[in-house]
């Protein structure tokens, strides 16, 4: 059998002969012996390409190579910080973070965690067993909810009122959010098990929710810290800008218009993510995610992974992560993975947002928010009913990606990226042309009977009329935003948010809201719940698990429709303390 160098043990018989860190007999090592025509053949034993070399010596002096990195990573930060030839808080705080991140890596390779890690989990399960354990479960469920009210209305309260806003328009999203709980419970598919370990993932997705909201809208440094992430990823982002140039010139690839606008971001940032997908930062960051996620929110490593990843990766890429376990998922697990791709928007799709006029910081922040809600409000309209092959554990991306190497996973991510950019292109069209042919019918159809300027908005405005009223929207600015929901469910995020910030025919419907209903209205549009994703979710699961096919169509609805309540609440919970 073939014999291998670098610190692995060669095996003859059932001898095993190490030499100065080398394996084997040297002669043994540096040739297979084939036979061919009762001829034996030595083959040269020397690498035949510079990678092969490289990936050699690296092999062999891999530690070393790695300390030296770091020390020459450790000698340009201090150099960096000491200069202080750049000091805008936004380009230190990138320095600080890609050092600890750089730091914190080369300390995971020579230190091992998995002891650390196995210490946390062991104090971690020993604290909150000492805590509830001592309850009565019958107790359990009022006093959680009763801790979770109380520490809710006591904050938004408390926080000072600014501009023309009360403390009454708060106390109307506190009343909305637990009227929809309630009606969710209702429409559960199995009211008989919410049982602890559900109403534990509710309230605490709820508690960091809520946490999350505080921090962003009523504290500097969550703001700046939110408002730094946003101008970080708009500004990475702006790098496709230099490719759209070269390839279609200057003047083409300058122009602020939809498609040259949001187009290249797609194949730039698929493009990106891949990259990193390659060099393992992505499977490192999410599974740490999901392992943060499991904890907390006390759910299954497969769909704590596929939460933790949808803001990142997207609605159909994140399914990928958990391929290997899709055939095997309980519906439970497959309505949460489903719920967090339509309660959330993707990086690739920002830009889009951004270019038609939408505030960076509020749809990152929407995002990060939405993840414990989605898996809160998907935990009680679908309960655990089964046993989960990934209870208890973390679930690791998969490692291997498939590519040769950093530039075949580049050509890959941009062929993703051209992909995402054809179906966003098709389905706008589509769908805008749907909709303005459904509009003349209507209007054409009410005509008839004298009622003017009748259309599809108009309806499903009125239907989610009192729905938007319990988000907290000013009551001159209902109609408006309940418009915007029912625009976005039946097309998309794209036309809802051209629709809030379009200027063509005079000024904008946002310039026209007051600032709460503003806010509102762009955390409850920030997420991919309509009909169209639907669709792509049922083929990307269906493709990925044929024999869950049947089951995927049959609790899509169900889960766009508790991704959209998701997307909503946590607009309704920002309204609790702005």
């Amino acid at each position: 059998m073939p014999l291998h160098s670098g610190g692995t043990e060669s095996i003859s018989g059932n001898t095993s002969d190490s030499i100065g860190g080398t394996t084997g007999i040297e002669e043994n090592d540096a040739c297979d012996v084939e036979k061919s025509d009762d001829q034996l053949a030595c083959k040269d034993p020397r690498p035949r390409t510079w990678a092969a070399r490289a990936r050699r010596v690296f092999a062999k002096y891999k530690s070393s190579l790695v300390a030296v990195i770091w020390l020459v990573v450790t000698a340009y930060f201090i150099a960096a910080l000491s200069l202080k030839k750049k000091r805008q808080t936004s380009d230190v705080l990138t320095l600080v973070l890609l050092y600890v991140f750089v730091t914190g890596r080369i300390v995971v390779y020579f230190i091992p965690t998995q002891p650390l890690r196995q210490h946390i989990n062991k104090t971690w399960m020993w604290g909150s067993s000492a805590i509830i354990q001592r309850i009565p479960e019958y107790l359990r469920y009022p006093l959680s909810t009763l801790l979770l009210l109380v520490v809710a209305l006591s904050v938004s309260l408390g926080l000072d009122v600014v501009d023309n806003d009360s403390r009454l328009a708060r106390m109307q999203s506190f009343f909305g959010i637990v009227l929809i709980t309630g009606l969710l419970v209702l429409t559960s598919r199995h009211k008989a098990s919410i049982n602890w370990q559900t109403w534990h993932t509710v309230i605490i997705g709820y508690l960091v929710q809520f946490c999350l909201g505080c921090i962003v809208i009523k504290t500097s440094w969550g703001n700046d810290l939110f408002s730094w992430m946003a101008n970080s990823v708009s500004s990475l982002l702006e790098f496709s800008r230099y490719g759209a140039k070269f390839l279609f010139g200057e003047e083409i690839g300058s122009l602020e218009n939809f498609a040259m606008t949001v187009f290249p971001a797609f194949i730039f940032f698929a493009a990106f993510v891949q990259m990193m997908n390659y060099l393992g930062a992505v499977q490192w960051l999410l599974q740490n995610l999901g392992r943060v996620v499991q904890k907390i929110m006390d759910t299954s490593g497969a769909e704590s992974l596929v939460v933790a990843a949808a803001p990142f990766l997207g609605q159909i890429e994140n399914a990928l992560l958990v391929k290997d376990y899709l055939e095997h998922m309980t519906s439970s697990e497959l309505h949460a993975c489903m719920t967090a791709g339509f309660a959330t928007v993707s990086g690739s799709t920002l830009q889009g947002y951004v270019a038609l006029g939408v505030n960076a910081k509020n749809i990152i922040t929407a995002c990060i928010m939405s993840i414990p809600c989605s898996l809160a409000l998907s935990k009680i309209r679908y309960p655990e009913t089964e046993e989960s092959m990934t209870r208890g554990r973390v679930v690791a991306p998969p490692r291997d990606t498939g590519e040769a190497n950093i530039l075949h996973a580049i050509g890959n991510g941009a062929m993703t990226g051209i992909d995402l950019a054809l179906l966003v292109a098709a389905n706008l069209i589509a769908v805008i042309a749907l909709v303005d042919l459904a509009d003349f019918l209507l209007t054409w159809l009410g005509e008839f009977v004298s009622i003017h300027g009748l259309t599809m908005e108009l309806v499903v405005g009125y239907v989610l009329y009192p729905y938007a009223w319990l988000l907290g929207v000013p009551t001159e600015n209902i109609l408006d935003v309940s418009q915007l929901l029912g625009l976005k469910f039946i097309a998309n995020e794209f036309v809802a948010y051209n629709k809030l910030n379009d200027v063509s025919s005079g000024p904008s419907l946002k310039s026209q809201m007051t600032a709460r209903a503003q806010i509102i209205a762009e955390f409850a549009l920030c997420g991919f719940g309509n009909f169209s994703s639907i669709a792509q979710q049922i083929g990307t699961l269906g493709a990925l698990a044929p024999s869950r096919k049947g089951e995927v169509s049959r609790i899509a609805l169900s889960a766009c429709i508790t991704g959209s309540i998701a997307t909503t609440v946590t607009a309704a919970i920002v309204s609790m303390v702005i």
